[in-house]
């Protein structure tokens, strides 16, 4: 049997109602293994990687450090405004914060444990609802996604929204009728709304999903009925609260094609899968509930990314990423069934392993960001006490600079007139960025810092000394 007779369905067989497996002790034998799996890959260097660009704004929004304004790179009434967007992620991070170490693992362990509890709570839904080959098969793309497991350990508001959400769409999928199912979607969908906003078009595209799932006659009226309640929340919170709240919001954006940064995050070999899991759910009617729902949400999500005024933050995309963990384990599955023994089943899910791994070494590589606390000390090494310092996120150096070095720290975007005097200037970039000019100056290369990395990302940050500008140049300014 070969990957192509997976794709013909005149030569197979009809297939049954996918398995659900039960509880007992070879669902808790596997989850206790995936849990395990997923704290060792989740953990790996928590304590080790310097601190992200936005983990330090954090701190800051919750009173747990303080930054002087000069360098802090958005308008300070954004830091009022965004812990009054996303009250249930800031009530519950300073409460978590306030019993744990204030060091850079004790501030990543709240998100660290959703992380784990989303692999756990997936895999056991997944597996109740079509068996443990395809938990298994959501369990590998799942927690071998790089964005995942990168903002698995973020001080910020992306594991316990996404452990929200996914709590929020088991109870839609939940075969389980009656009131309790819609107030405890109305509950869950509120939460992780005012967690993090971009899940309002989660909802909505959800609900517009299962309108078209239901007409097709391809997904239960409670699914529905659900998904409406979901999306009804969330616009009006949205149009309430939030619109309010983030109306002339500052961003830094990403100036890549919003589709062509959602691919290279996802990566190639999920959403190959995902694409393959589309096409089947598409063409293959089953008896029981299909995957067409995860399907048009997928379909739905890559035509309203490149459409929408929102700035997109490639972090963002976590809450997108459902779908197509969805699908793609429907494609392994849907392959795996194909093959005569189970142990060919398996090396094709260590295939599918291997394809995903480049990927999630290179971010061991480097935890994927910059290393400024690296680019402190070579500060500490060669700056003087009253010498300026330019830096992308300046907040974040600031947080491994001693109070000297900090008193002359400013934010590179916001400087229009270089300094006069001799400064530095530390520049983060990528492999492909254009270095540095500073008109008329000289520019010294002190230190650049990165991690050879194993795909198209990278993460550089170079550290200059600016030559004092020359009489004649200072003249002119």
């Amino acid at each position: 049997m070969t990957v192509l007779q997976a794709l013909h369905p005149e030569r197979e067989a009809a297939i049954d109602l996918p398995t659900a497996e039960p509880f007992g002790r070879r669902l808790w034998l596997v989850l206790f293994a995936v849990v395990v799996m997923a704290a060792c890959l989740d953990s790996y260097g928590i304590r080790q990687w310097p601190m992200a660009d936005d983990e330090v704004p954090s701190l800051v929004e919750m009173g747990l450090y303080e930054v002087p304004g000069n360098a802090f790179s958005v308008p300070a009434v954004q830091l009022e405004r965004l812990p009054k967007a996303l009250p249930v992620w800031y009530a519950f991070q300073s409460a978590a914060l306030r019993l744990l170490t204030g060091n850079e693992f004790g501030f990543r362990l709240p998100s660290l444990i959703c992380a784990i509890l989303v692999s756990g709570l997936t895999f056991v839904a997944a597996a109740r609802w079509r068996g443990l080959w395809f938990g298994l098969a959501l369990a590998i793309v799942l927690n071998l996604s790089q964005p995942f497991v990168y903002l698995a350990q973020i001080d910020r508001f992306y594991s316990m929204p996404l452990l929200l959400l996914t709590l929020t769409l088991m109870v839609m999928w939940a075969s389980r009728s009656g009131m309790s199912m819609m107030v405890a979607t109305a509950v869950l969908a509120t939460l992780t709304v005012l967690s993090h906003n971009v899940t309002v078009a989660v909802f909505v595209l959800g609900f517009i999903a299962a309108c078209g799932a239901y007409l097709v006659g391809r997904a239960p009226w409670s699914l529905v009925v659900r998904t409406a309640i979901a999306a009804s929340i969330s616009v009006v919170l949205y149009f309430v609260l939030i619109r309010p709240l983030v109306t002339g919001w500052n961003s830094t954006g990403n100036p890549t094609p919003v589709l062509v940064s959602f691919a290279a995050h996802v990566g190639v070999p999920s959403l190959a899968l995902a694409f393959l899991g589309l096409w089947l759910a598409a063409t293959r009617r089953e008896s029981g509930v299909s995957m067409v729902w995860w399907g048009l949400v997928l379909v739905g999500t890559l035509c309203f990314m490149p459409v929408t005024s929102m700035s997109w933050n490639p972090r963002y995309f976590l809450f997108f990423m459902p779908p197509v963990w969805m699908l793609a384990a429907y494609a392994m599955e849907r392959v795996a069934q194909r093959f005569e023994y189970r142990s060919t089943a398996a090396v094709w899910y260590g295939c599918v392993a291997a394809l995903l791994l480049p990927s999630l070494v290179s971010h061991y590589r480097d935890g994927s960001r910059h290393d400024y606390r690296r680019a402190a000390a070579v500060l500490v090494e060669n700056a003087r006490d009253d010498q300026p310092i330019l830096s992308d996120d300046a907040e974040t150096i600031s947080y491994y600079l001693p109070a000297n070095l900090r008193r002359h720290l400013l934010v590179r975007t916001k400087v229009t007139t270089p300094p006069a005097s001799e400064f530095f200037l530390v520049a983060r970039s990528n492999a492909w960025t254009a270095l540095p000019q500073v008109p008329g100056r000289q520019l010294q290369l002190v230190s650049e810092i990165y991690a050879r990395r194993f795909d198209q990302f990278s993460h550089i940050l170079r550290v200059y000394r600016i030559a004092a500008a020359s009489p004649a140049i200072d003249q002119r300014h």
